[in-house]
């Protein structure tokens, strides 16, 4: 099938949506959307993304004028995956209006789902920070409150690692907290509460609190008795201590043994730098 086939079809759904119904006989909707679908899926094939996107947002009109608002939906979401080649923003604008009608129909799960896909586009396509981390919040909410906890999870810690990023230390204690709190009991991510509380700590210890930063930490060693025994908690008490003395060389120090053991990642060295230039005037934490 070429191009101009689905060129075609486009204008004769055009033709179609904007006839008197009489004229040409039939539900005229019907038709054009699904003129428009296969021409969609032409121009996809073609990896003519844009005129892709177009059409099957042509066809969601036609399916929203029948009121057939599930097709619509579907046809939107069809829309943002060829969208997400060439038009991250306009990918966005399509799943947005799959969300509006999922939302409607009580569809959570997939809402959020959806919601998610907006977040990462925001994350890796558009690098807006700020806007992924509120996309992945909302995710989040609809998650809860489809009981997929795991899934609410994952976002969760993405609104909080960004949130530390763009300095809203508070907020990010907030979700690295509740996620922690939630795991306490399960098996499968008490693994991961040494990580949620060393990033809860850093956070803190971020905010320029030192008190609110030790509190935290014997906090998190009361709820998981074992966390005290861990290098992560260890790491914390020792850099706490660095802080409270004003010592940049046993800061630096402590991050030199800790990352050598247990590699340290982008994020966690940009707040480590953060907190010892409070303390100190060096600018690198090696």
């Amino acid at each position: 099938m070429s191009e101009r086939e689905a060129q075609e079809l486009v204008a004769k759904a055009d033709k179609k949506a904007t006839s008197s119904s009489w004229f040409f006989g039939g539900n005229k909707y019907e038709e054009a959307a699904e003129l428009y679908t296969n021409a969609g899926n032409i121009f996809k094939m073609a990896k003519r993304w844009k005129e892709s996107g177009d059409t099957f947002c042509k066809a969601a009109t036609m399916q929203l004028n029948m009121n057939e608002r599930d097709e619509a939906a579907s046809s939107y979401i069809n829309a943002s995956k060829s969208f997400k080649k060439c038009s991250p923003q306009d990918a966005i604008s399509a799943l947005e209006k799959a969300i509006v009608i999922l939302t409607e129909k009580g569809r959570f799960q997939s809402a959020a789902k959806h919601q998610e896909d907006i977040a990462s586009i925001y994350e890796t396509e558009l690098i807006d920070l700020d806007k992924a981390m509120n996309a992945y919040e909302v995710a989040a909410d609809w998650y809860s409150a489809e009981a997929s906890t795991a899934l609410a999870h994952k976002c969760l810690l993405k609104v909080a690692t960004f949130a530390a990023q763009l300095g809203m230390y508070d907020k990010a204690i907030e979700k690295f907290e509740e996620v922690a709190s939630a795991s306490l009991d399960n098996q499968l991510m008490k693994w991961s509460l040494k990580e949620y509380f060393l990033k809860a700590g850093l956070c803190h210890l971020a905010t320029g609190d030192t008190v609110s930063a030790h509190n935290a930490v014997e906090r998190y060693c009361e709820m998981d008795v074992t966390f005290g025994s861990t290098r992560e908690c260890q790491f914390l008490q020792s850099i706490l201590n660095a802080v409270d003395t004003s010592d940049v060389g046993l800061f630096t120090g402590c991050v030199v043994e800790f990352d050598q053991l247990t590699k340290l990642d982008n994020w966690k060295t940009k707040i480590l730098l953060e907190i010892k230039n409070s303390i100190g005037e060096e600018s690198s934490l090696i």
